[in-house]
């Protein structure tokens, strides 16, 4: 299949990176560990400015570009067949990996900037390595079975949750409660896409979990999973709730409400299958109304608390609500490529 037109690389670069559904919007997962170690009681804890919050999204934007980049490398004859183009497969092979480390540089000096600390930095990098030998042949472990999810997941659960922690100094308890979300739910999105791609990656010879294990059985186990990160969701709110010494029925109701109406909303489109994504025909709407809830309005909530408190949190509050409408708009467009 020819590969299409996409312009000058630098359009390509800007569109897919700041704009794209592969960009920086990646990094809205940071909102929920973020928002909740900073509103919860930190005795001892670091005293934290909206310039170190940036600082921190921007590490961790490197890493989830870094992790991105990585794996269109790898896959750039694949993509190609198939008529993908990504902007680092225009360049030649070295200039592709350089550019990789380049990023994984500036994402380690944003993060010393603001003030990460040897266990922060090192969260960071054991991140990073787990996300590119993610994708990086010869160990690639995204087709290494039950291994593609759990590494990947643990990645994410790093790079999100490990690096704000340690960065912010905050207790065991919230790494707990909240590490435990973030990677069930990161493992749900890897096994819906792994479901949805099962037949292709059959006929390919990729050993994915769900390739190996066969559809029916995959979406059997997707449900199980979805479910077991549905009653994590409900463990976070419930943590917050008794953890904030104010708001509690704000954080409570809001939570709840969103809840139930995003998961009717998905339940009463999946049943429109001329209507219904993938995303919706395949995971259950319990389990989209709470991690809507829970890893996306939930921390607008505690971030405008925060901001009545410390009126420069309002701009925190304003790249989370920014990164929420960039990852909305993408989500009612969804079309899985």
């Amino acid at each position: 299949m020819p590969v299409p037109e996409q312009g000058s690389l630098w359009d390509q670069m800007v569109s897919e990176t700041i704009w794209g559904k592969r960009g920086v919007v990646k990094t809205i997962t940071l909102s929920l560990p973020l928002a909740v170690m900073l509103s919860i009681d930190r005795p001892g804890g670091r005293q934290v400015t909206w310039i170190a919050c940036l600082e921190l999204f921007v590490a961790v934007g490197c890493w989830c570009l870094a992790c991105i980049l990585a794996n269109d490398l790898t896959d750039r004859e694949a993509d190609r067949s198939v008529g993908k183009q990504r902007w680092i497969s225009r360049l030649p092979a070295g200039a592709g990996v350089l550019a990789v480390t380049i990023v994984v540089g500036l994402g380690v000096l944003s993060l010393r900037l603001g003030g990460g600390g040897r266990l922060a930095l090192g969260s960071y990098l054991a991140a990073t390595a787990l996300g590119v030998l993610y994708s990086l042949r010869p160990v690639r472990l995204k087709v290494r079975g039950l291994l593609g999810p759990l590494a990947y997941s643990s990645a994410v659960t790093l790079a999100f949750v490990a690096v704000p922690w340690a960065w912010l100094e905050a207790g065991w308890p919230a790494l707990a409660v909240v590490a435990l979300a973030v990677l069930l739910d990161k493992w749900v999105n890897l096994h819906f896409h792994q479901v949805i791609d099962c037949e292709a990656d059959r006929s390919s010879g990729m050993r994915t979990y769900a390739a190996l294990a066969g559809p029916d059985r995959a979406r059997r186990s997707l449900k199980w999973a979805a479910a077991l990160a549905s009653l994590s969701m409900l463990g976070v709110l419930a943590f917050v709730t008794l953890s904030v010494p104010t708001w509690r029925l704000p954080i409570a109701g809001t939570g709840a409400v969103v809840a139930l109406a995003v998961a009717k909303y998905a339940g009463l489109v999946r049943r429109r299958p001329d209507r219904a994504s993938a995303l919706l025909r395949e995971l259950p709407p319990t389990y989209l109304g709470l991690t809507y809830a829970v890893l996306r309005i939930l921390p607008l909530v505690l971030l405008a608390r925060l901001a009545v408190e410390e009126a420069t949190m309002w701009s925190v509050f304003g790249i989370v609500a920014l990164l929420l409408a960039m990852e909305s708009w993408h989500v009612f467009r969804y079309r899985y490529e």
